[in-house]
């Protein structure tokens, strides 16, 4: 996977570079061919209600849009929906040719079914929380660290 991060904060750029190679890793598509470009997009949520979209761009070039107002908690959850996203369209599962969307092979009309019931979506609701928890382990730990210094040298 080549990665390109399009976005100012150095911060935020590094937390989401983060995100995104851990859960390539936990997905199994890291070491797959393909680009992925991540934007930073002001008034996405605002202007279009998404905190995020993932798309496939051309042949192995695939991008995720963030809207840059979310909350860092929120971030790492919404990065981890679109990620699995882009393993679905990087390992086939999820296609689209214009207006017509396919699950594994099979055509999808999204118009007869609710958002929540596409099976993409089944699939990056129930994987969001279980990638964005092994962010969430690591950041914690390693304020108990920083905090742990803390403590021991104020004793």
């Amino acid at each position: 996977m080549n990665l390109i991060l399009d976005m100012r904060q150095s911060d935020r750029k590094d937390l989401i570079e983060a995100c995104i190679k851990l859960y390539a890793q936990e997905l199994k598509i890291s070491k797959k061919k393909f680009t992925l470009a991540v934007f930073s997009k002001k008034g996405l949520a605002k202007n279009e209600a998404l905190n995020g979209v993932a798309m496939k761009l051309t042949d192995n070039l695939y991008g995720i849009d963030l809207d840059s107002s979310l909350r860092m908690e929120k971030l790492i959850e919404v990065i981890a929906h679109e990620m699995v996203h882009i393993k679905q369209f990087v390992m086939g599962d999820l296609k689209y040719e214009g207006r017509s969307f396919y699950w594994h092979g099979k055509k999808v009309i999204r118009s007869k079914i609710n958002y929540y019931d596409h099976p993409w979506e089944i699939e990056a609701w129930s994987k969001e929380k279980v990638l964005a928890s092994k962010i969430f382990k690591i950041w914690v730990k390693a304020e108990s660290i920083h905090h742990g210094k803390y403590k021991r040298n104020k004793i």
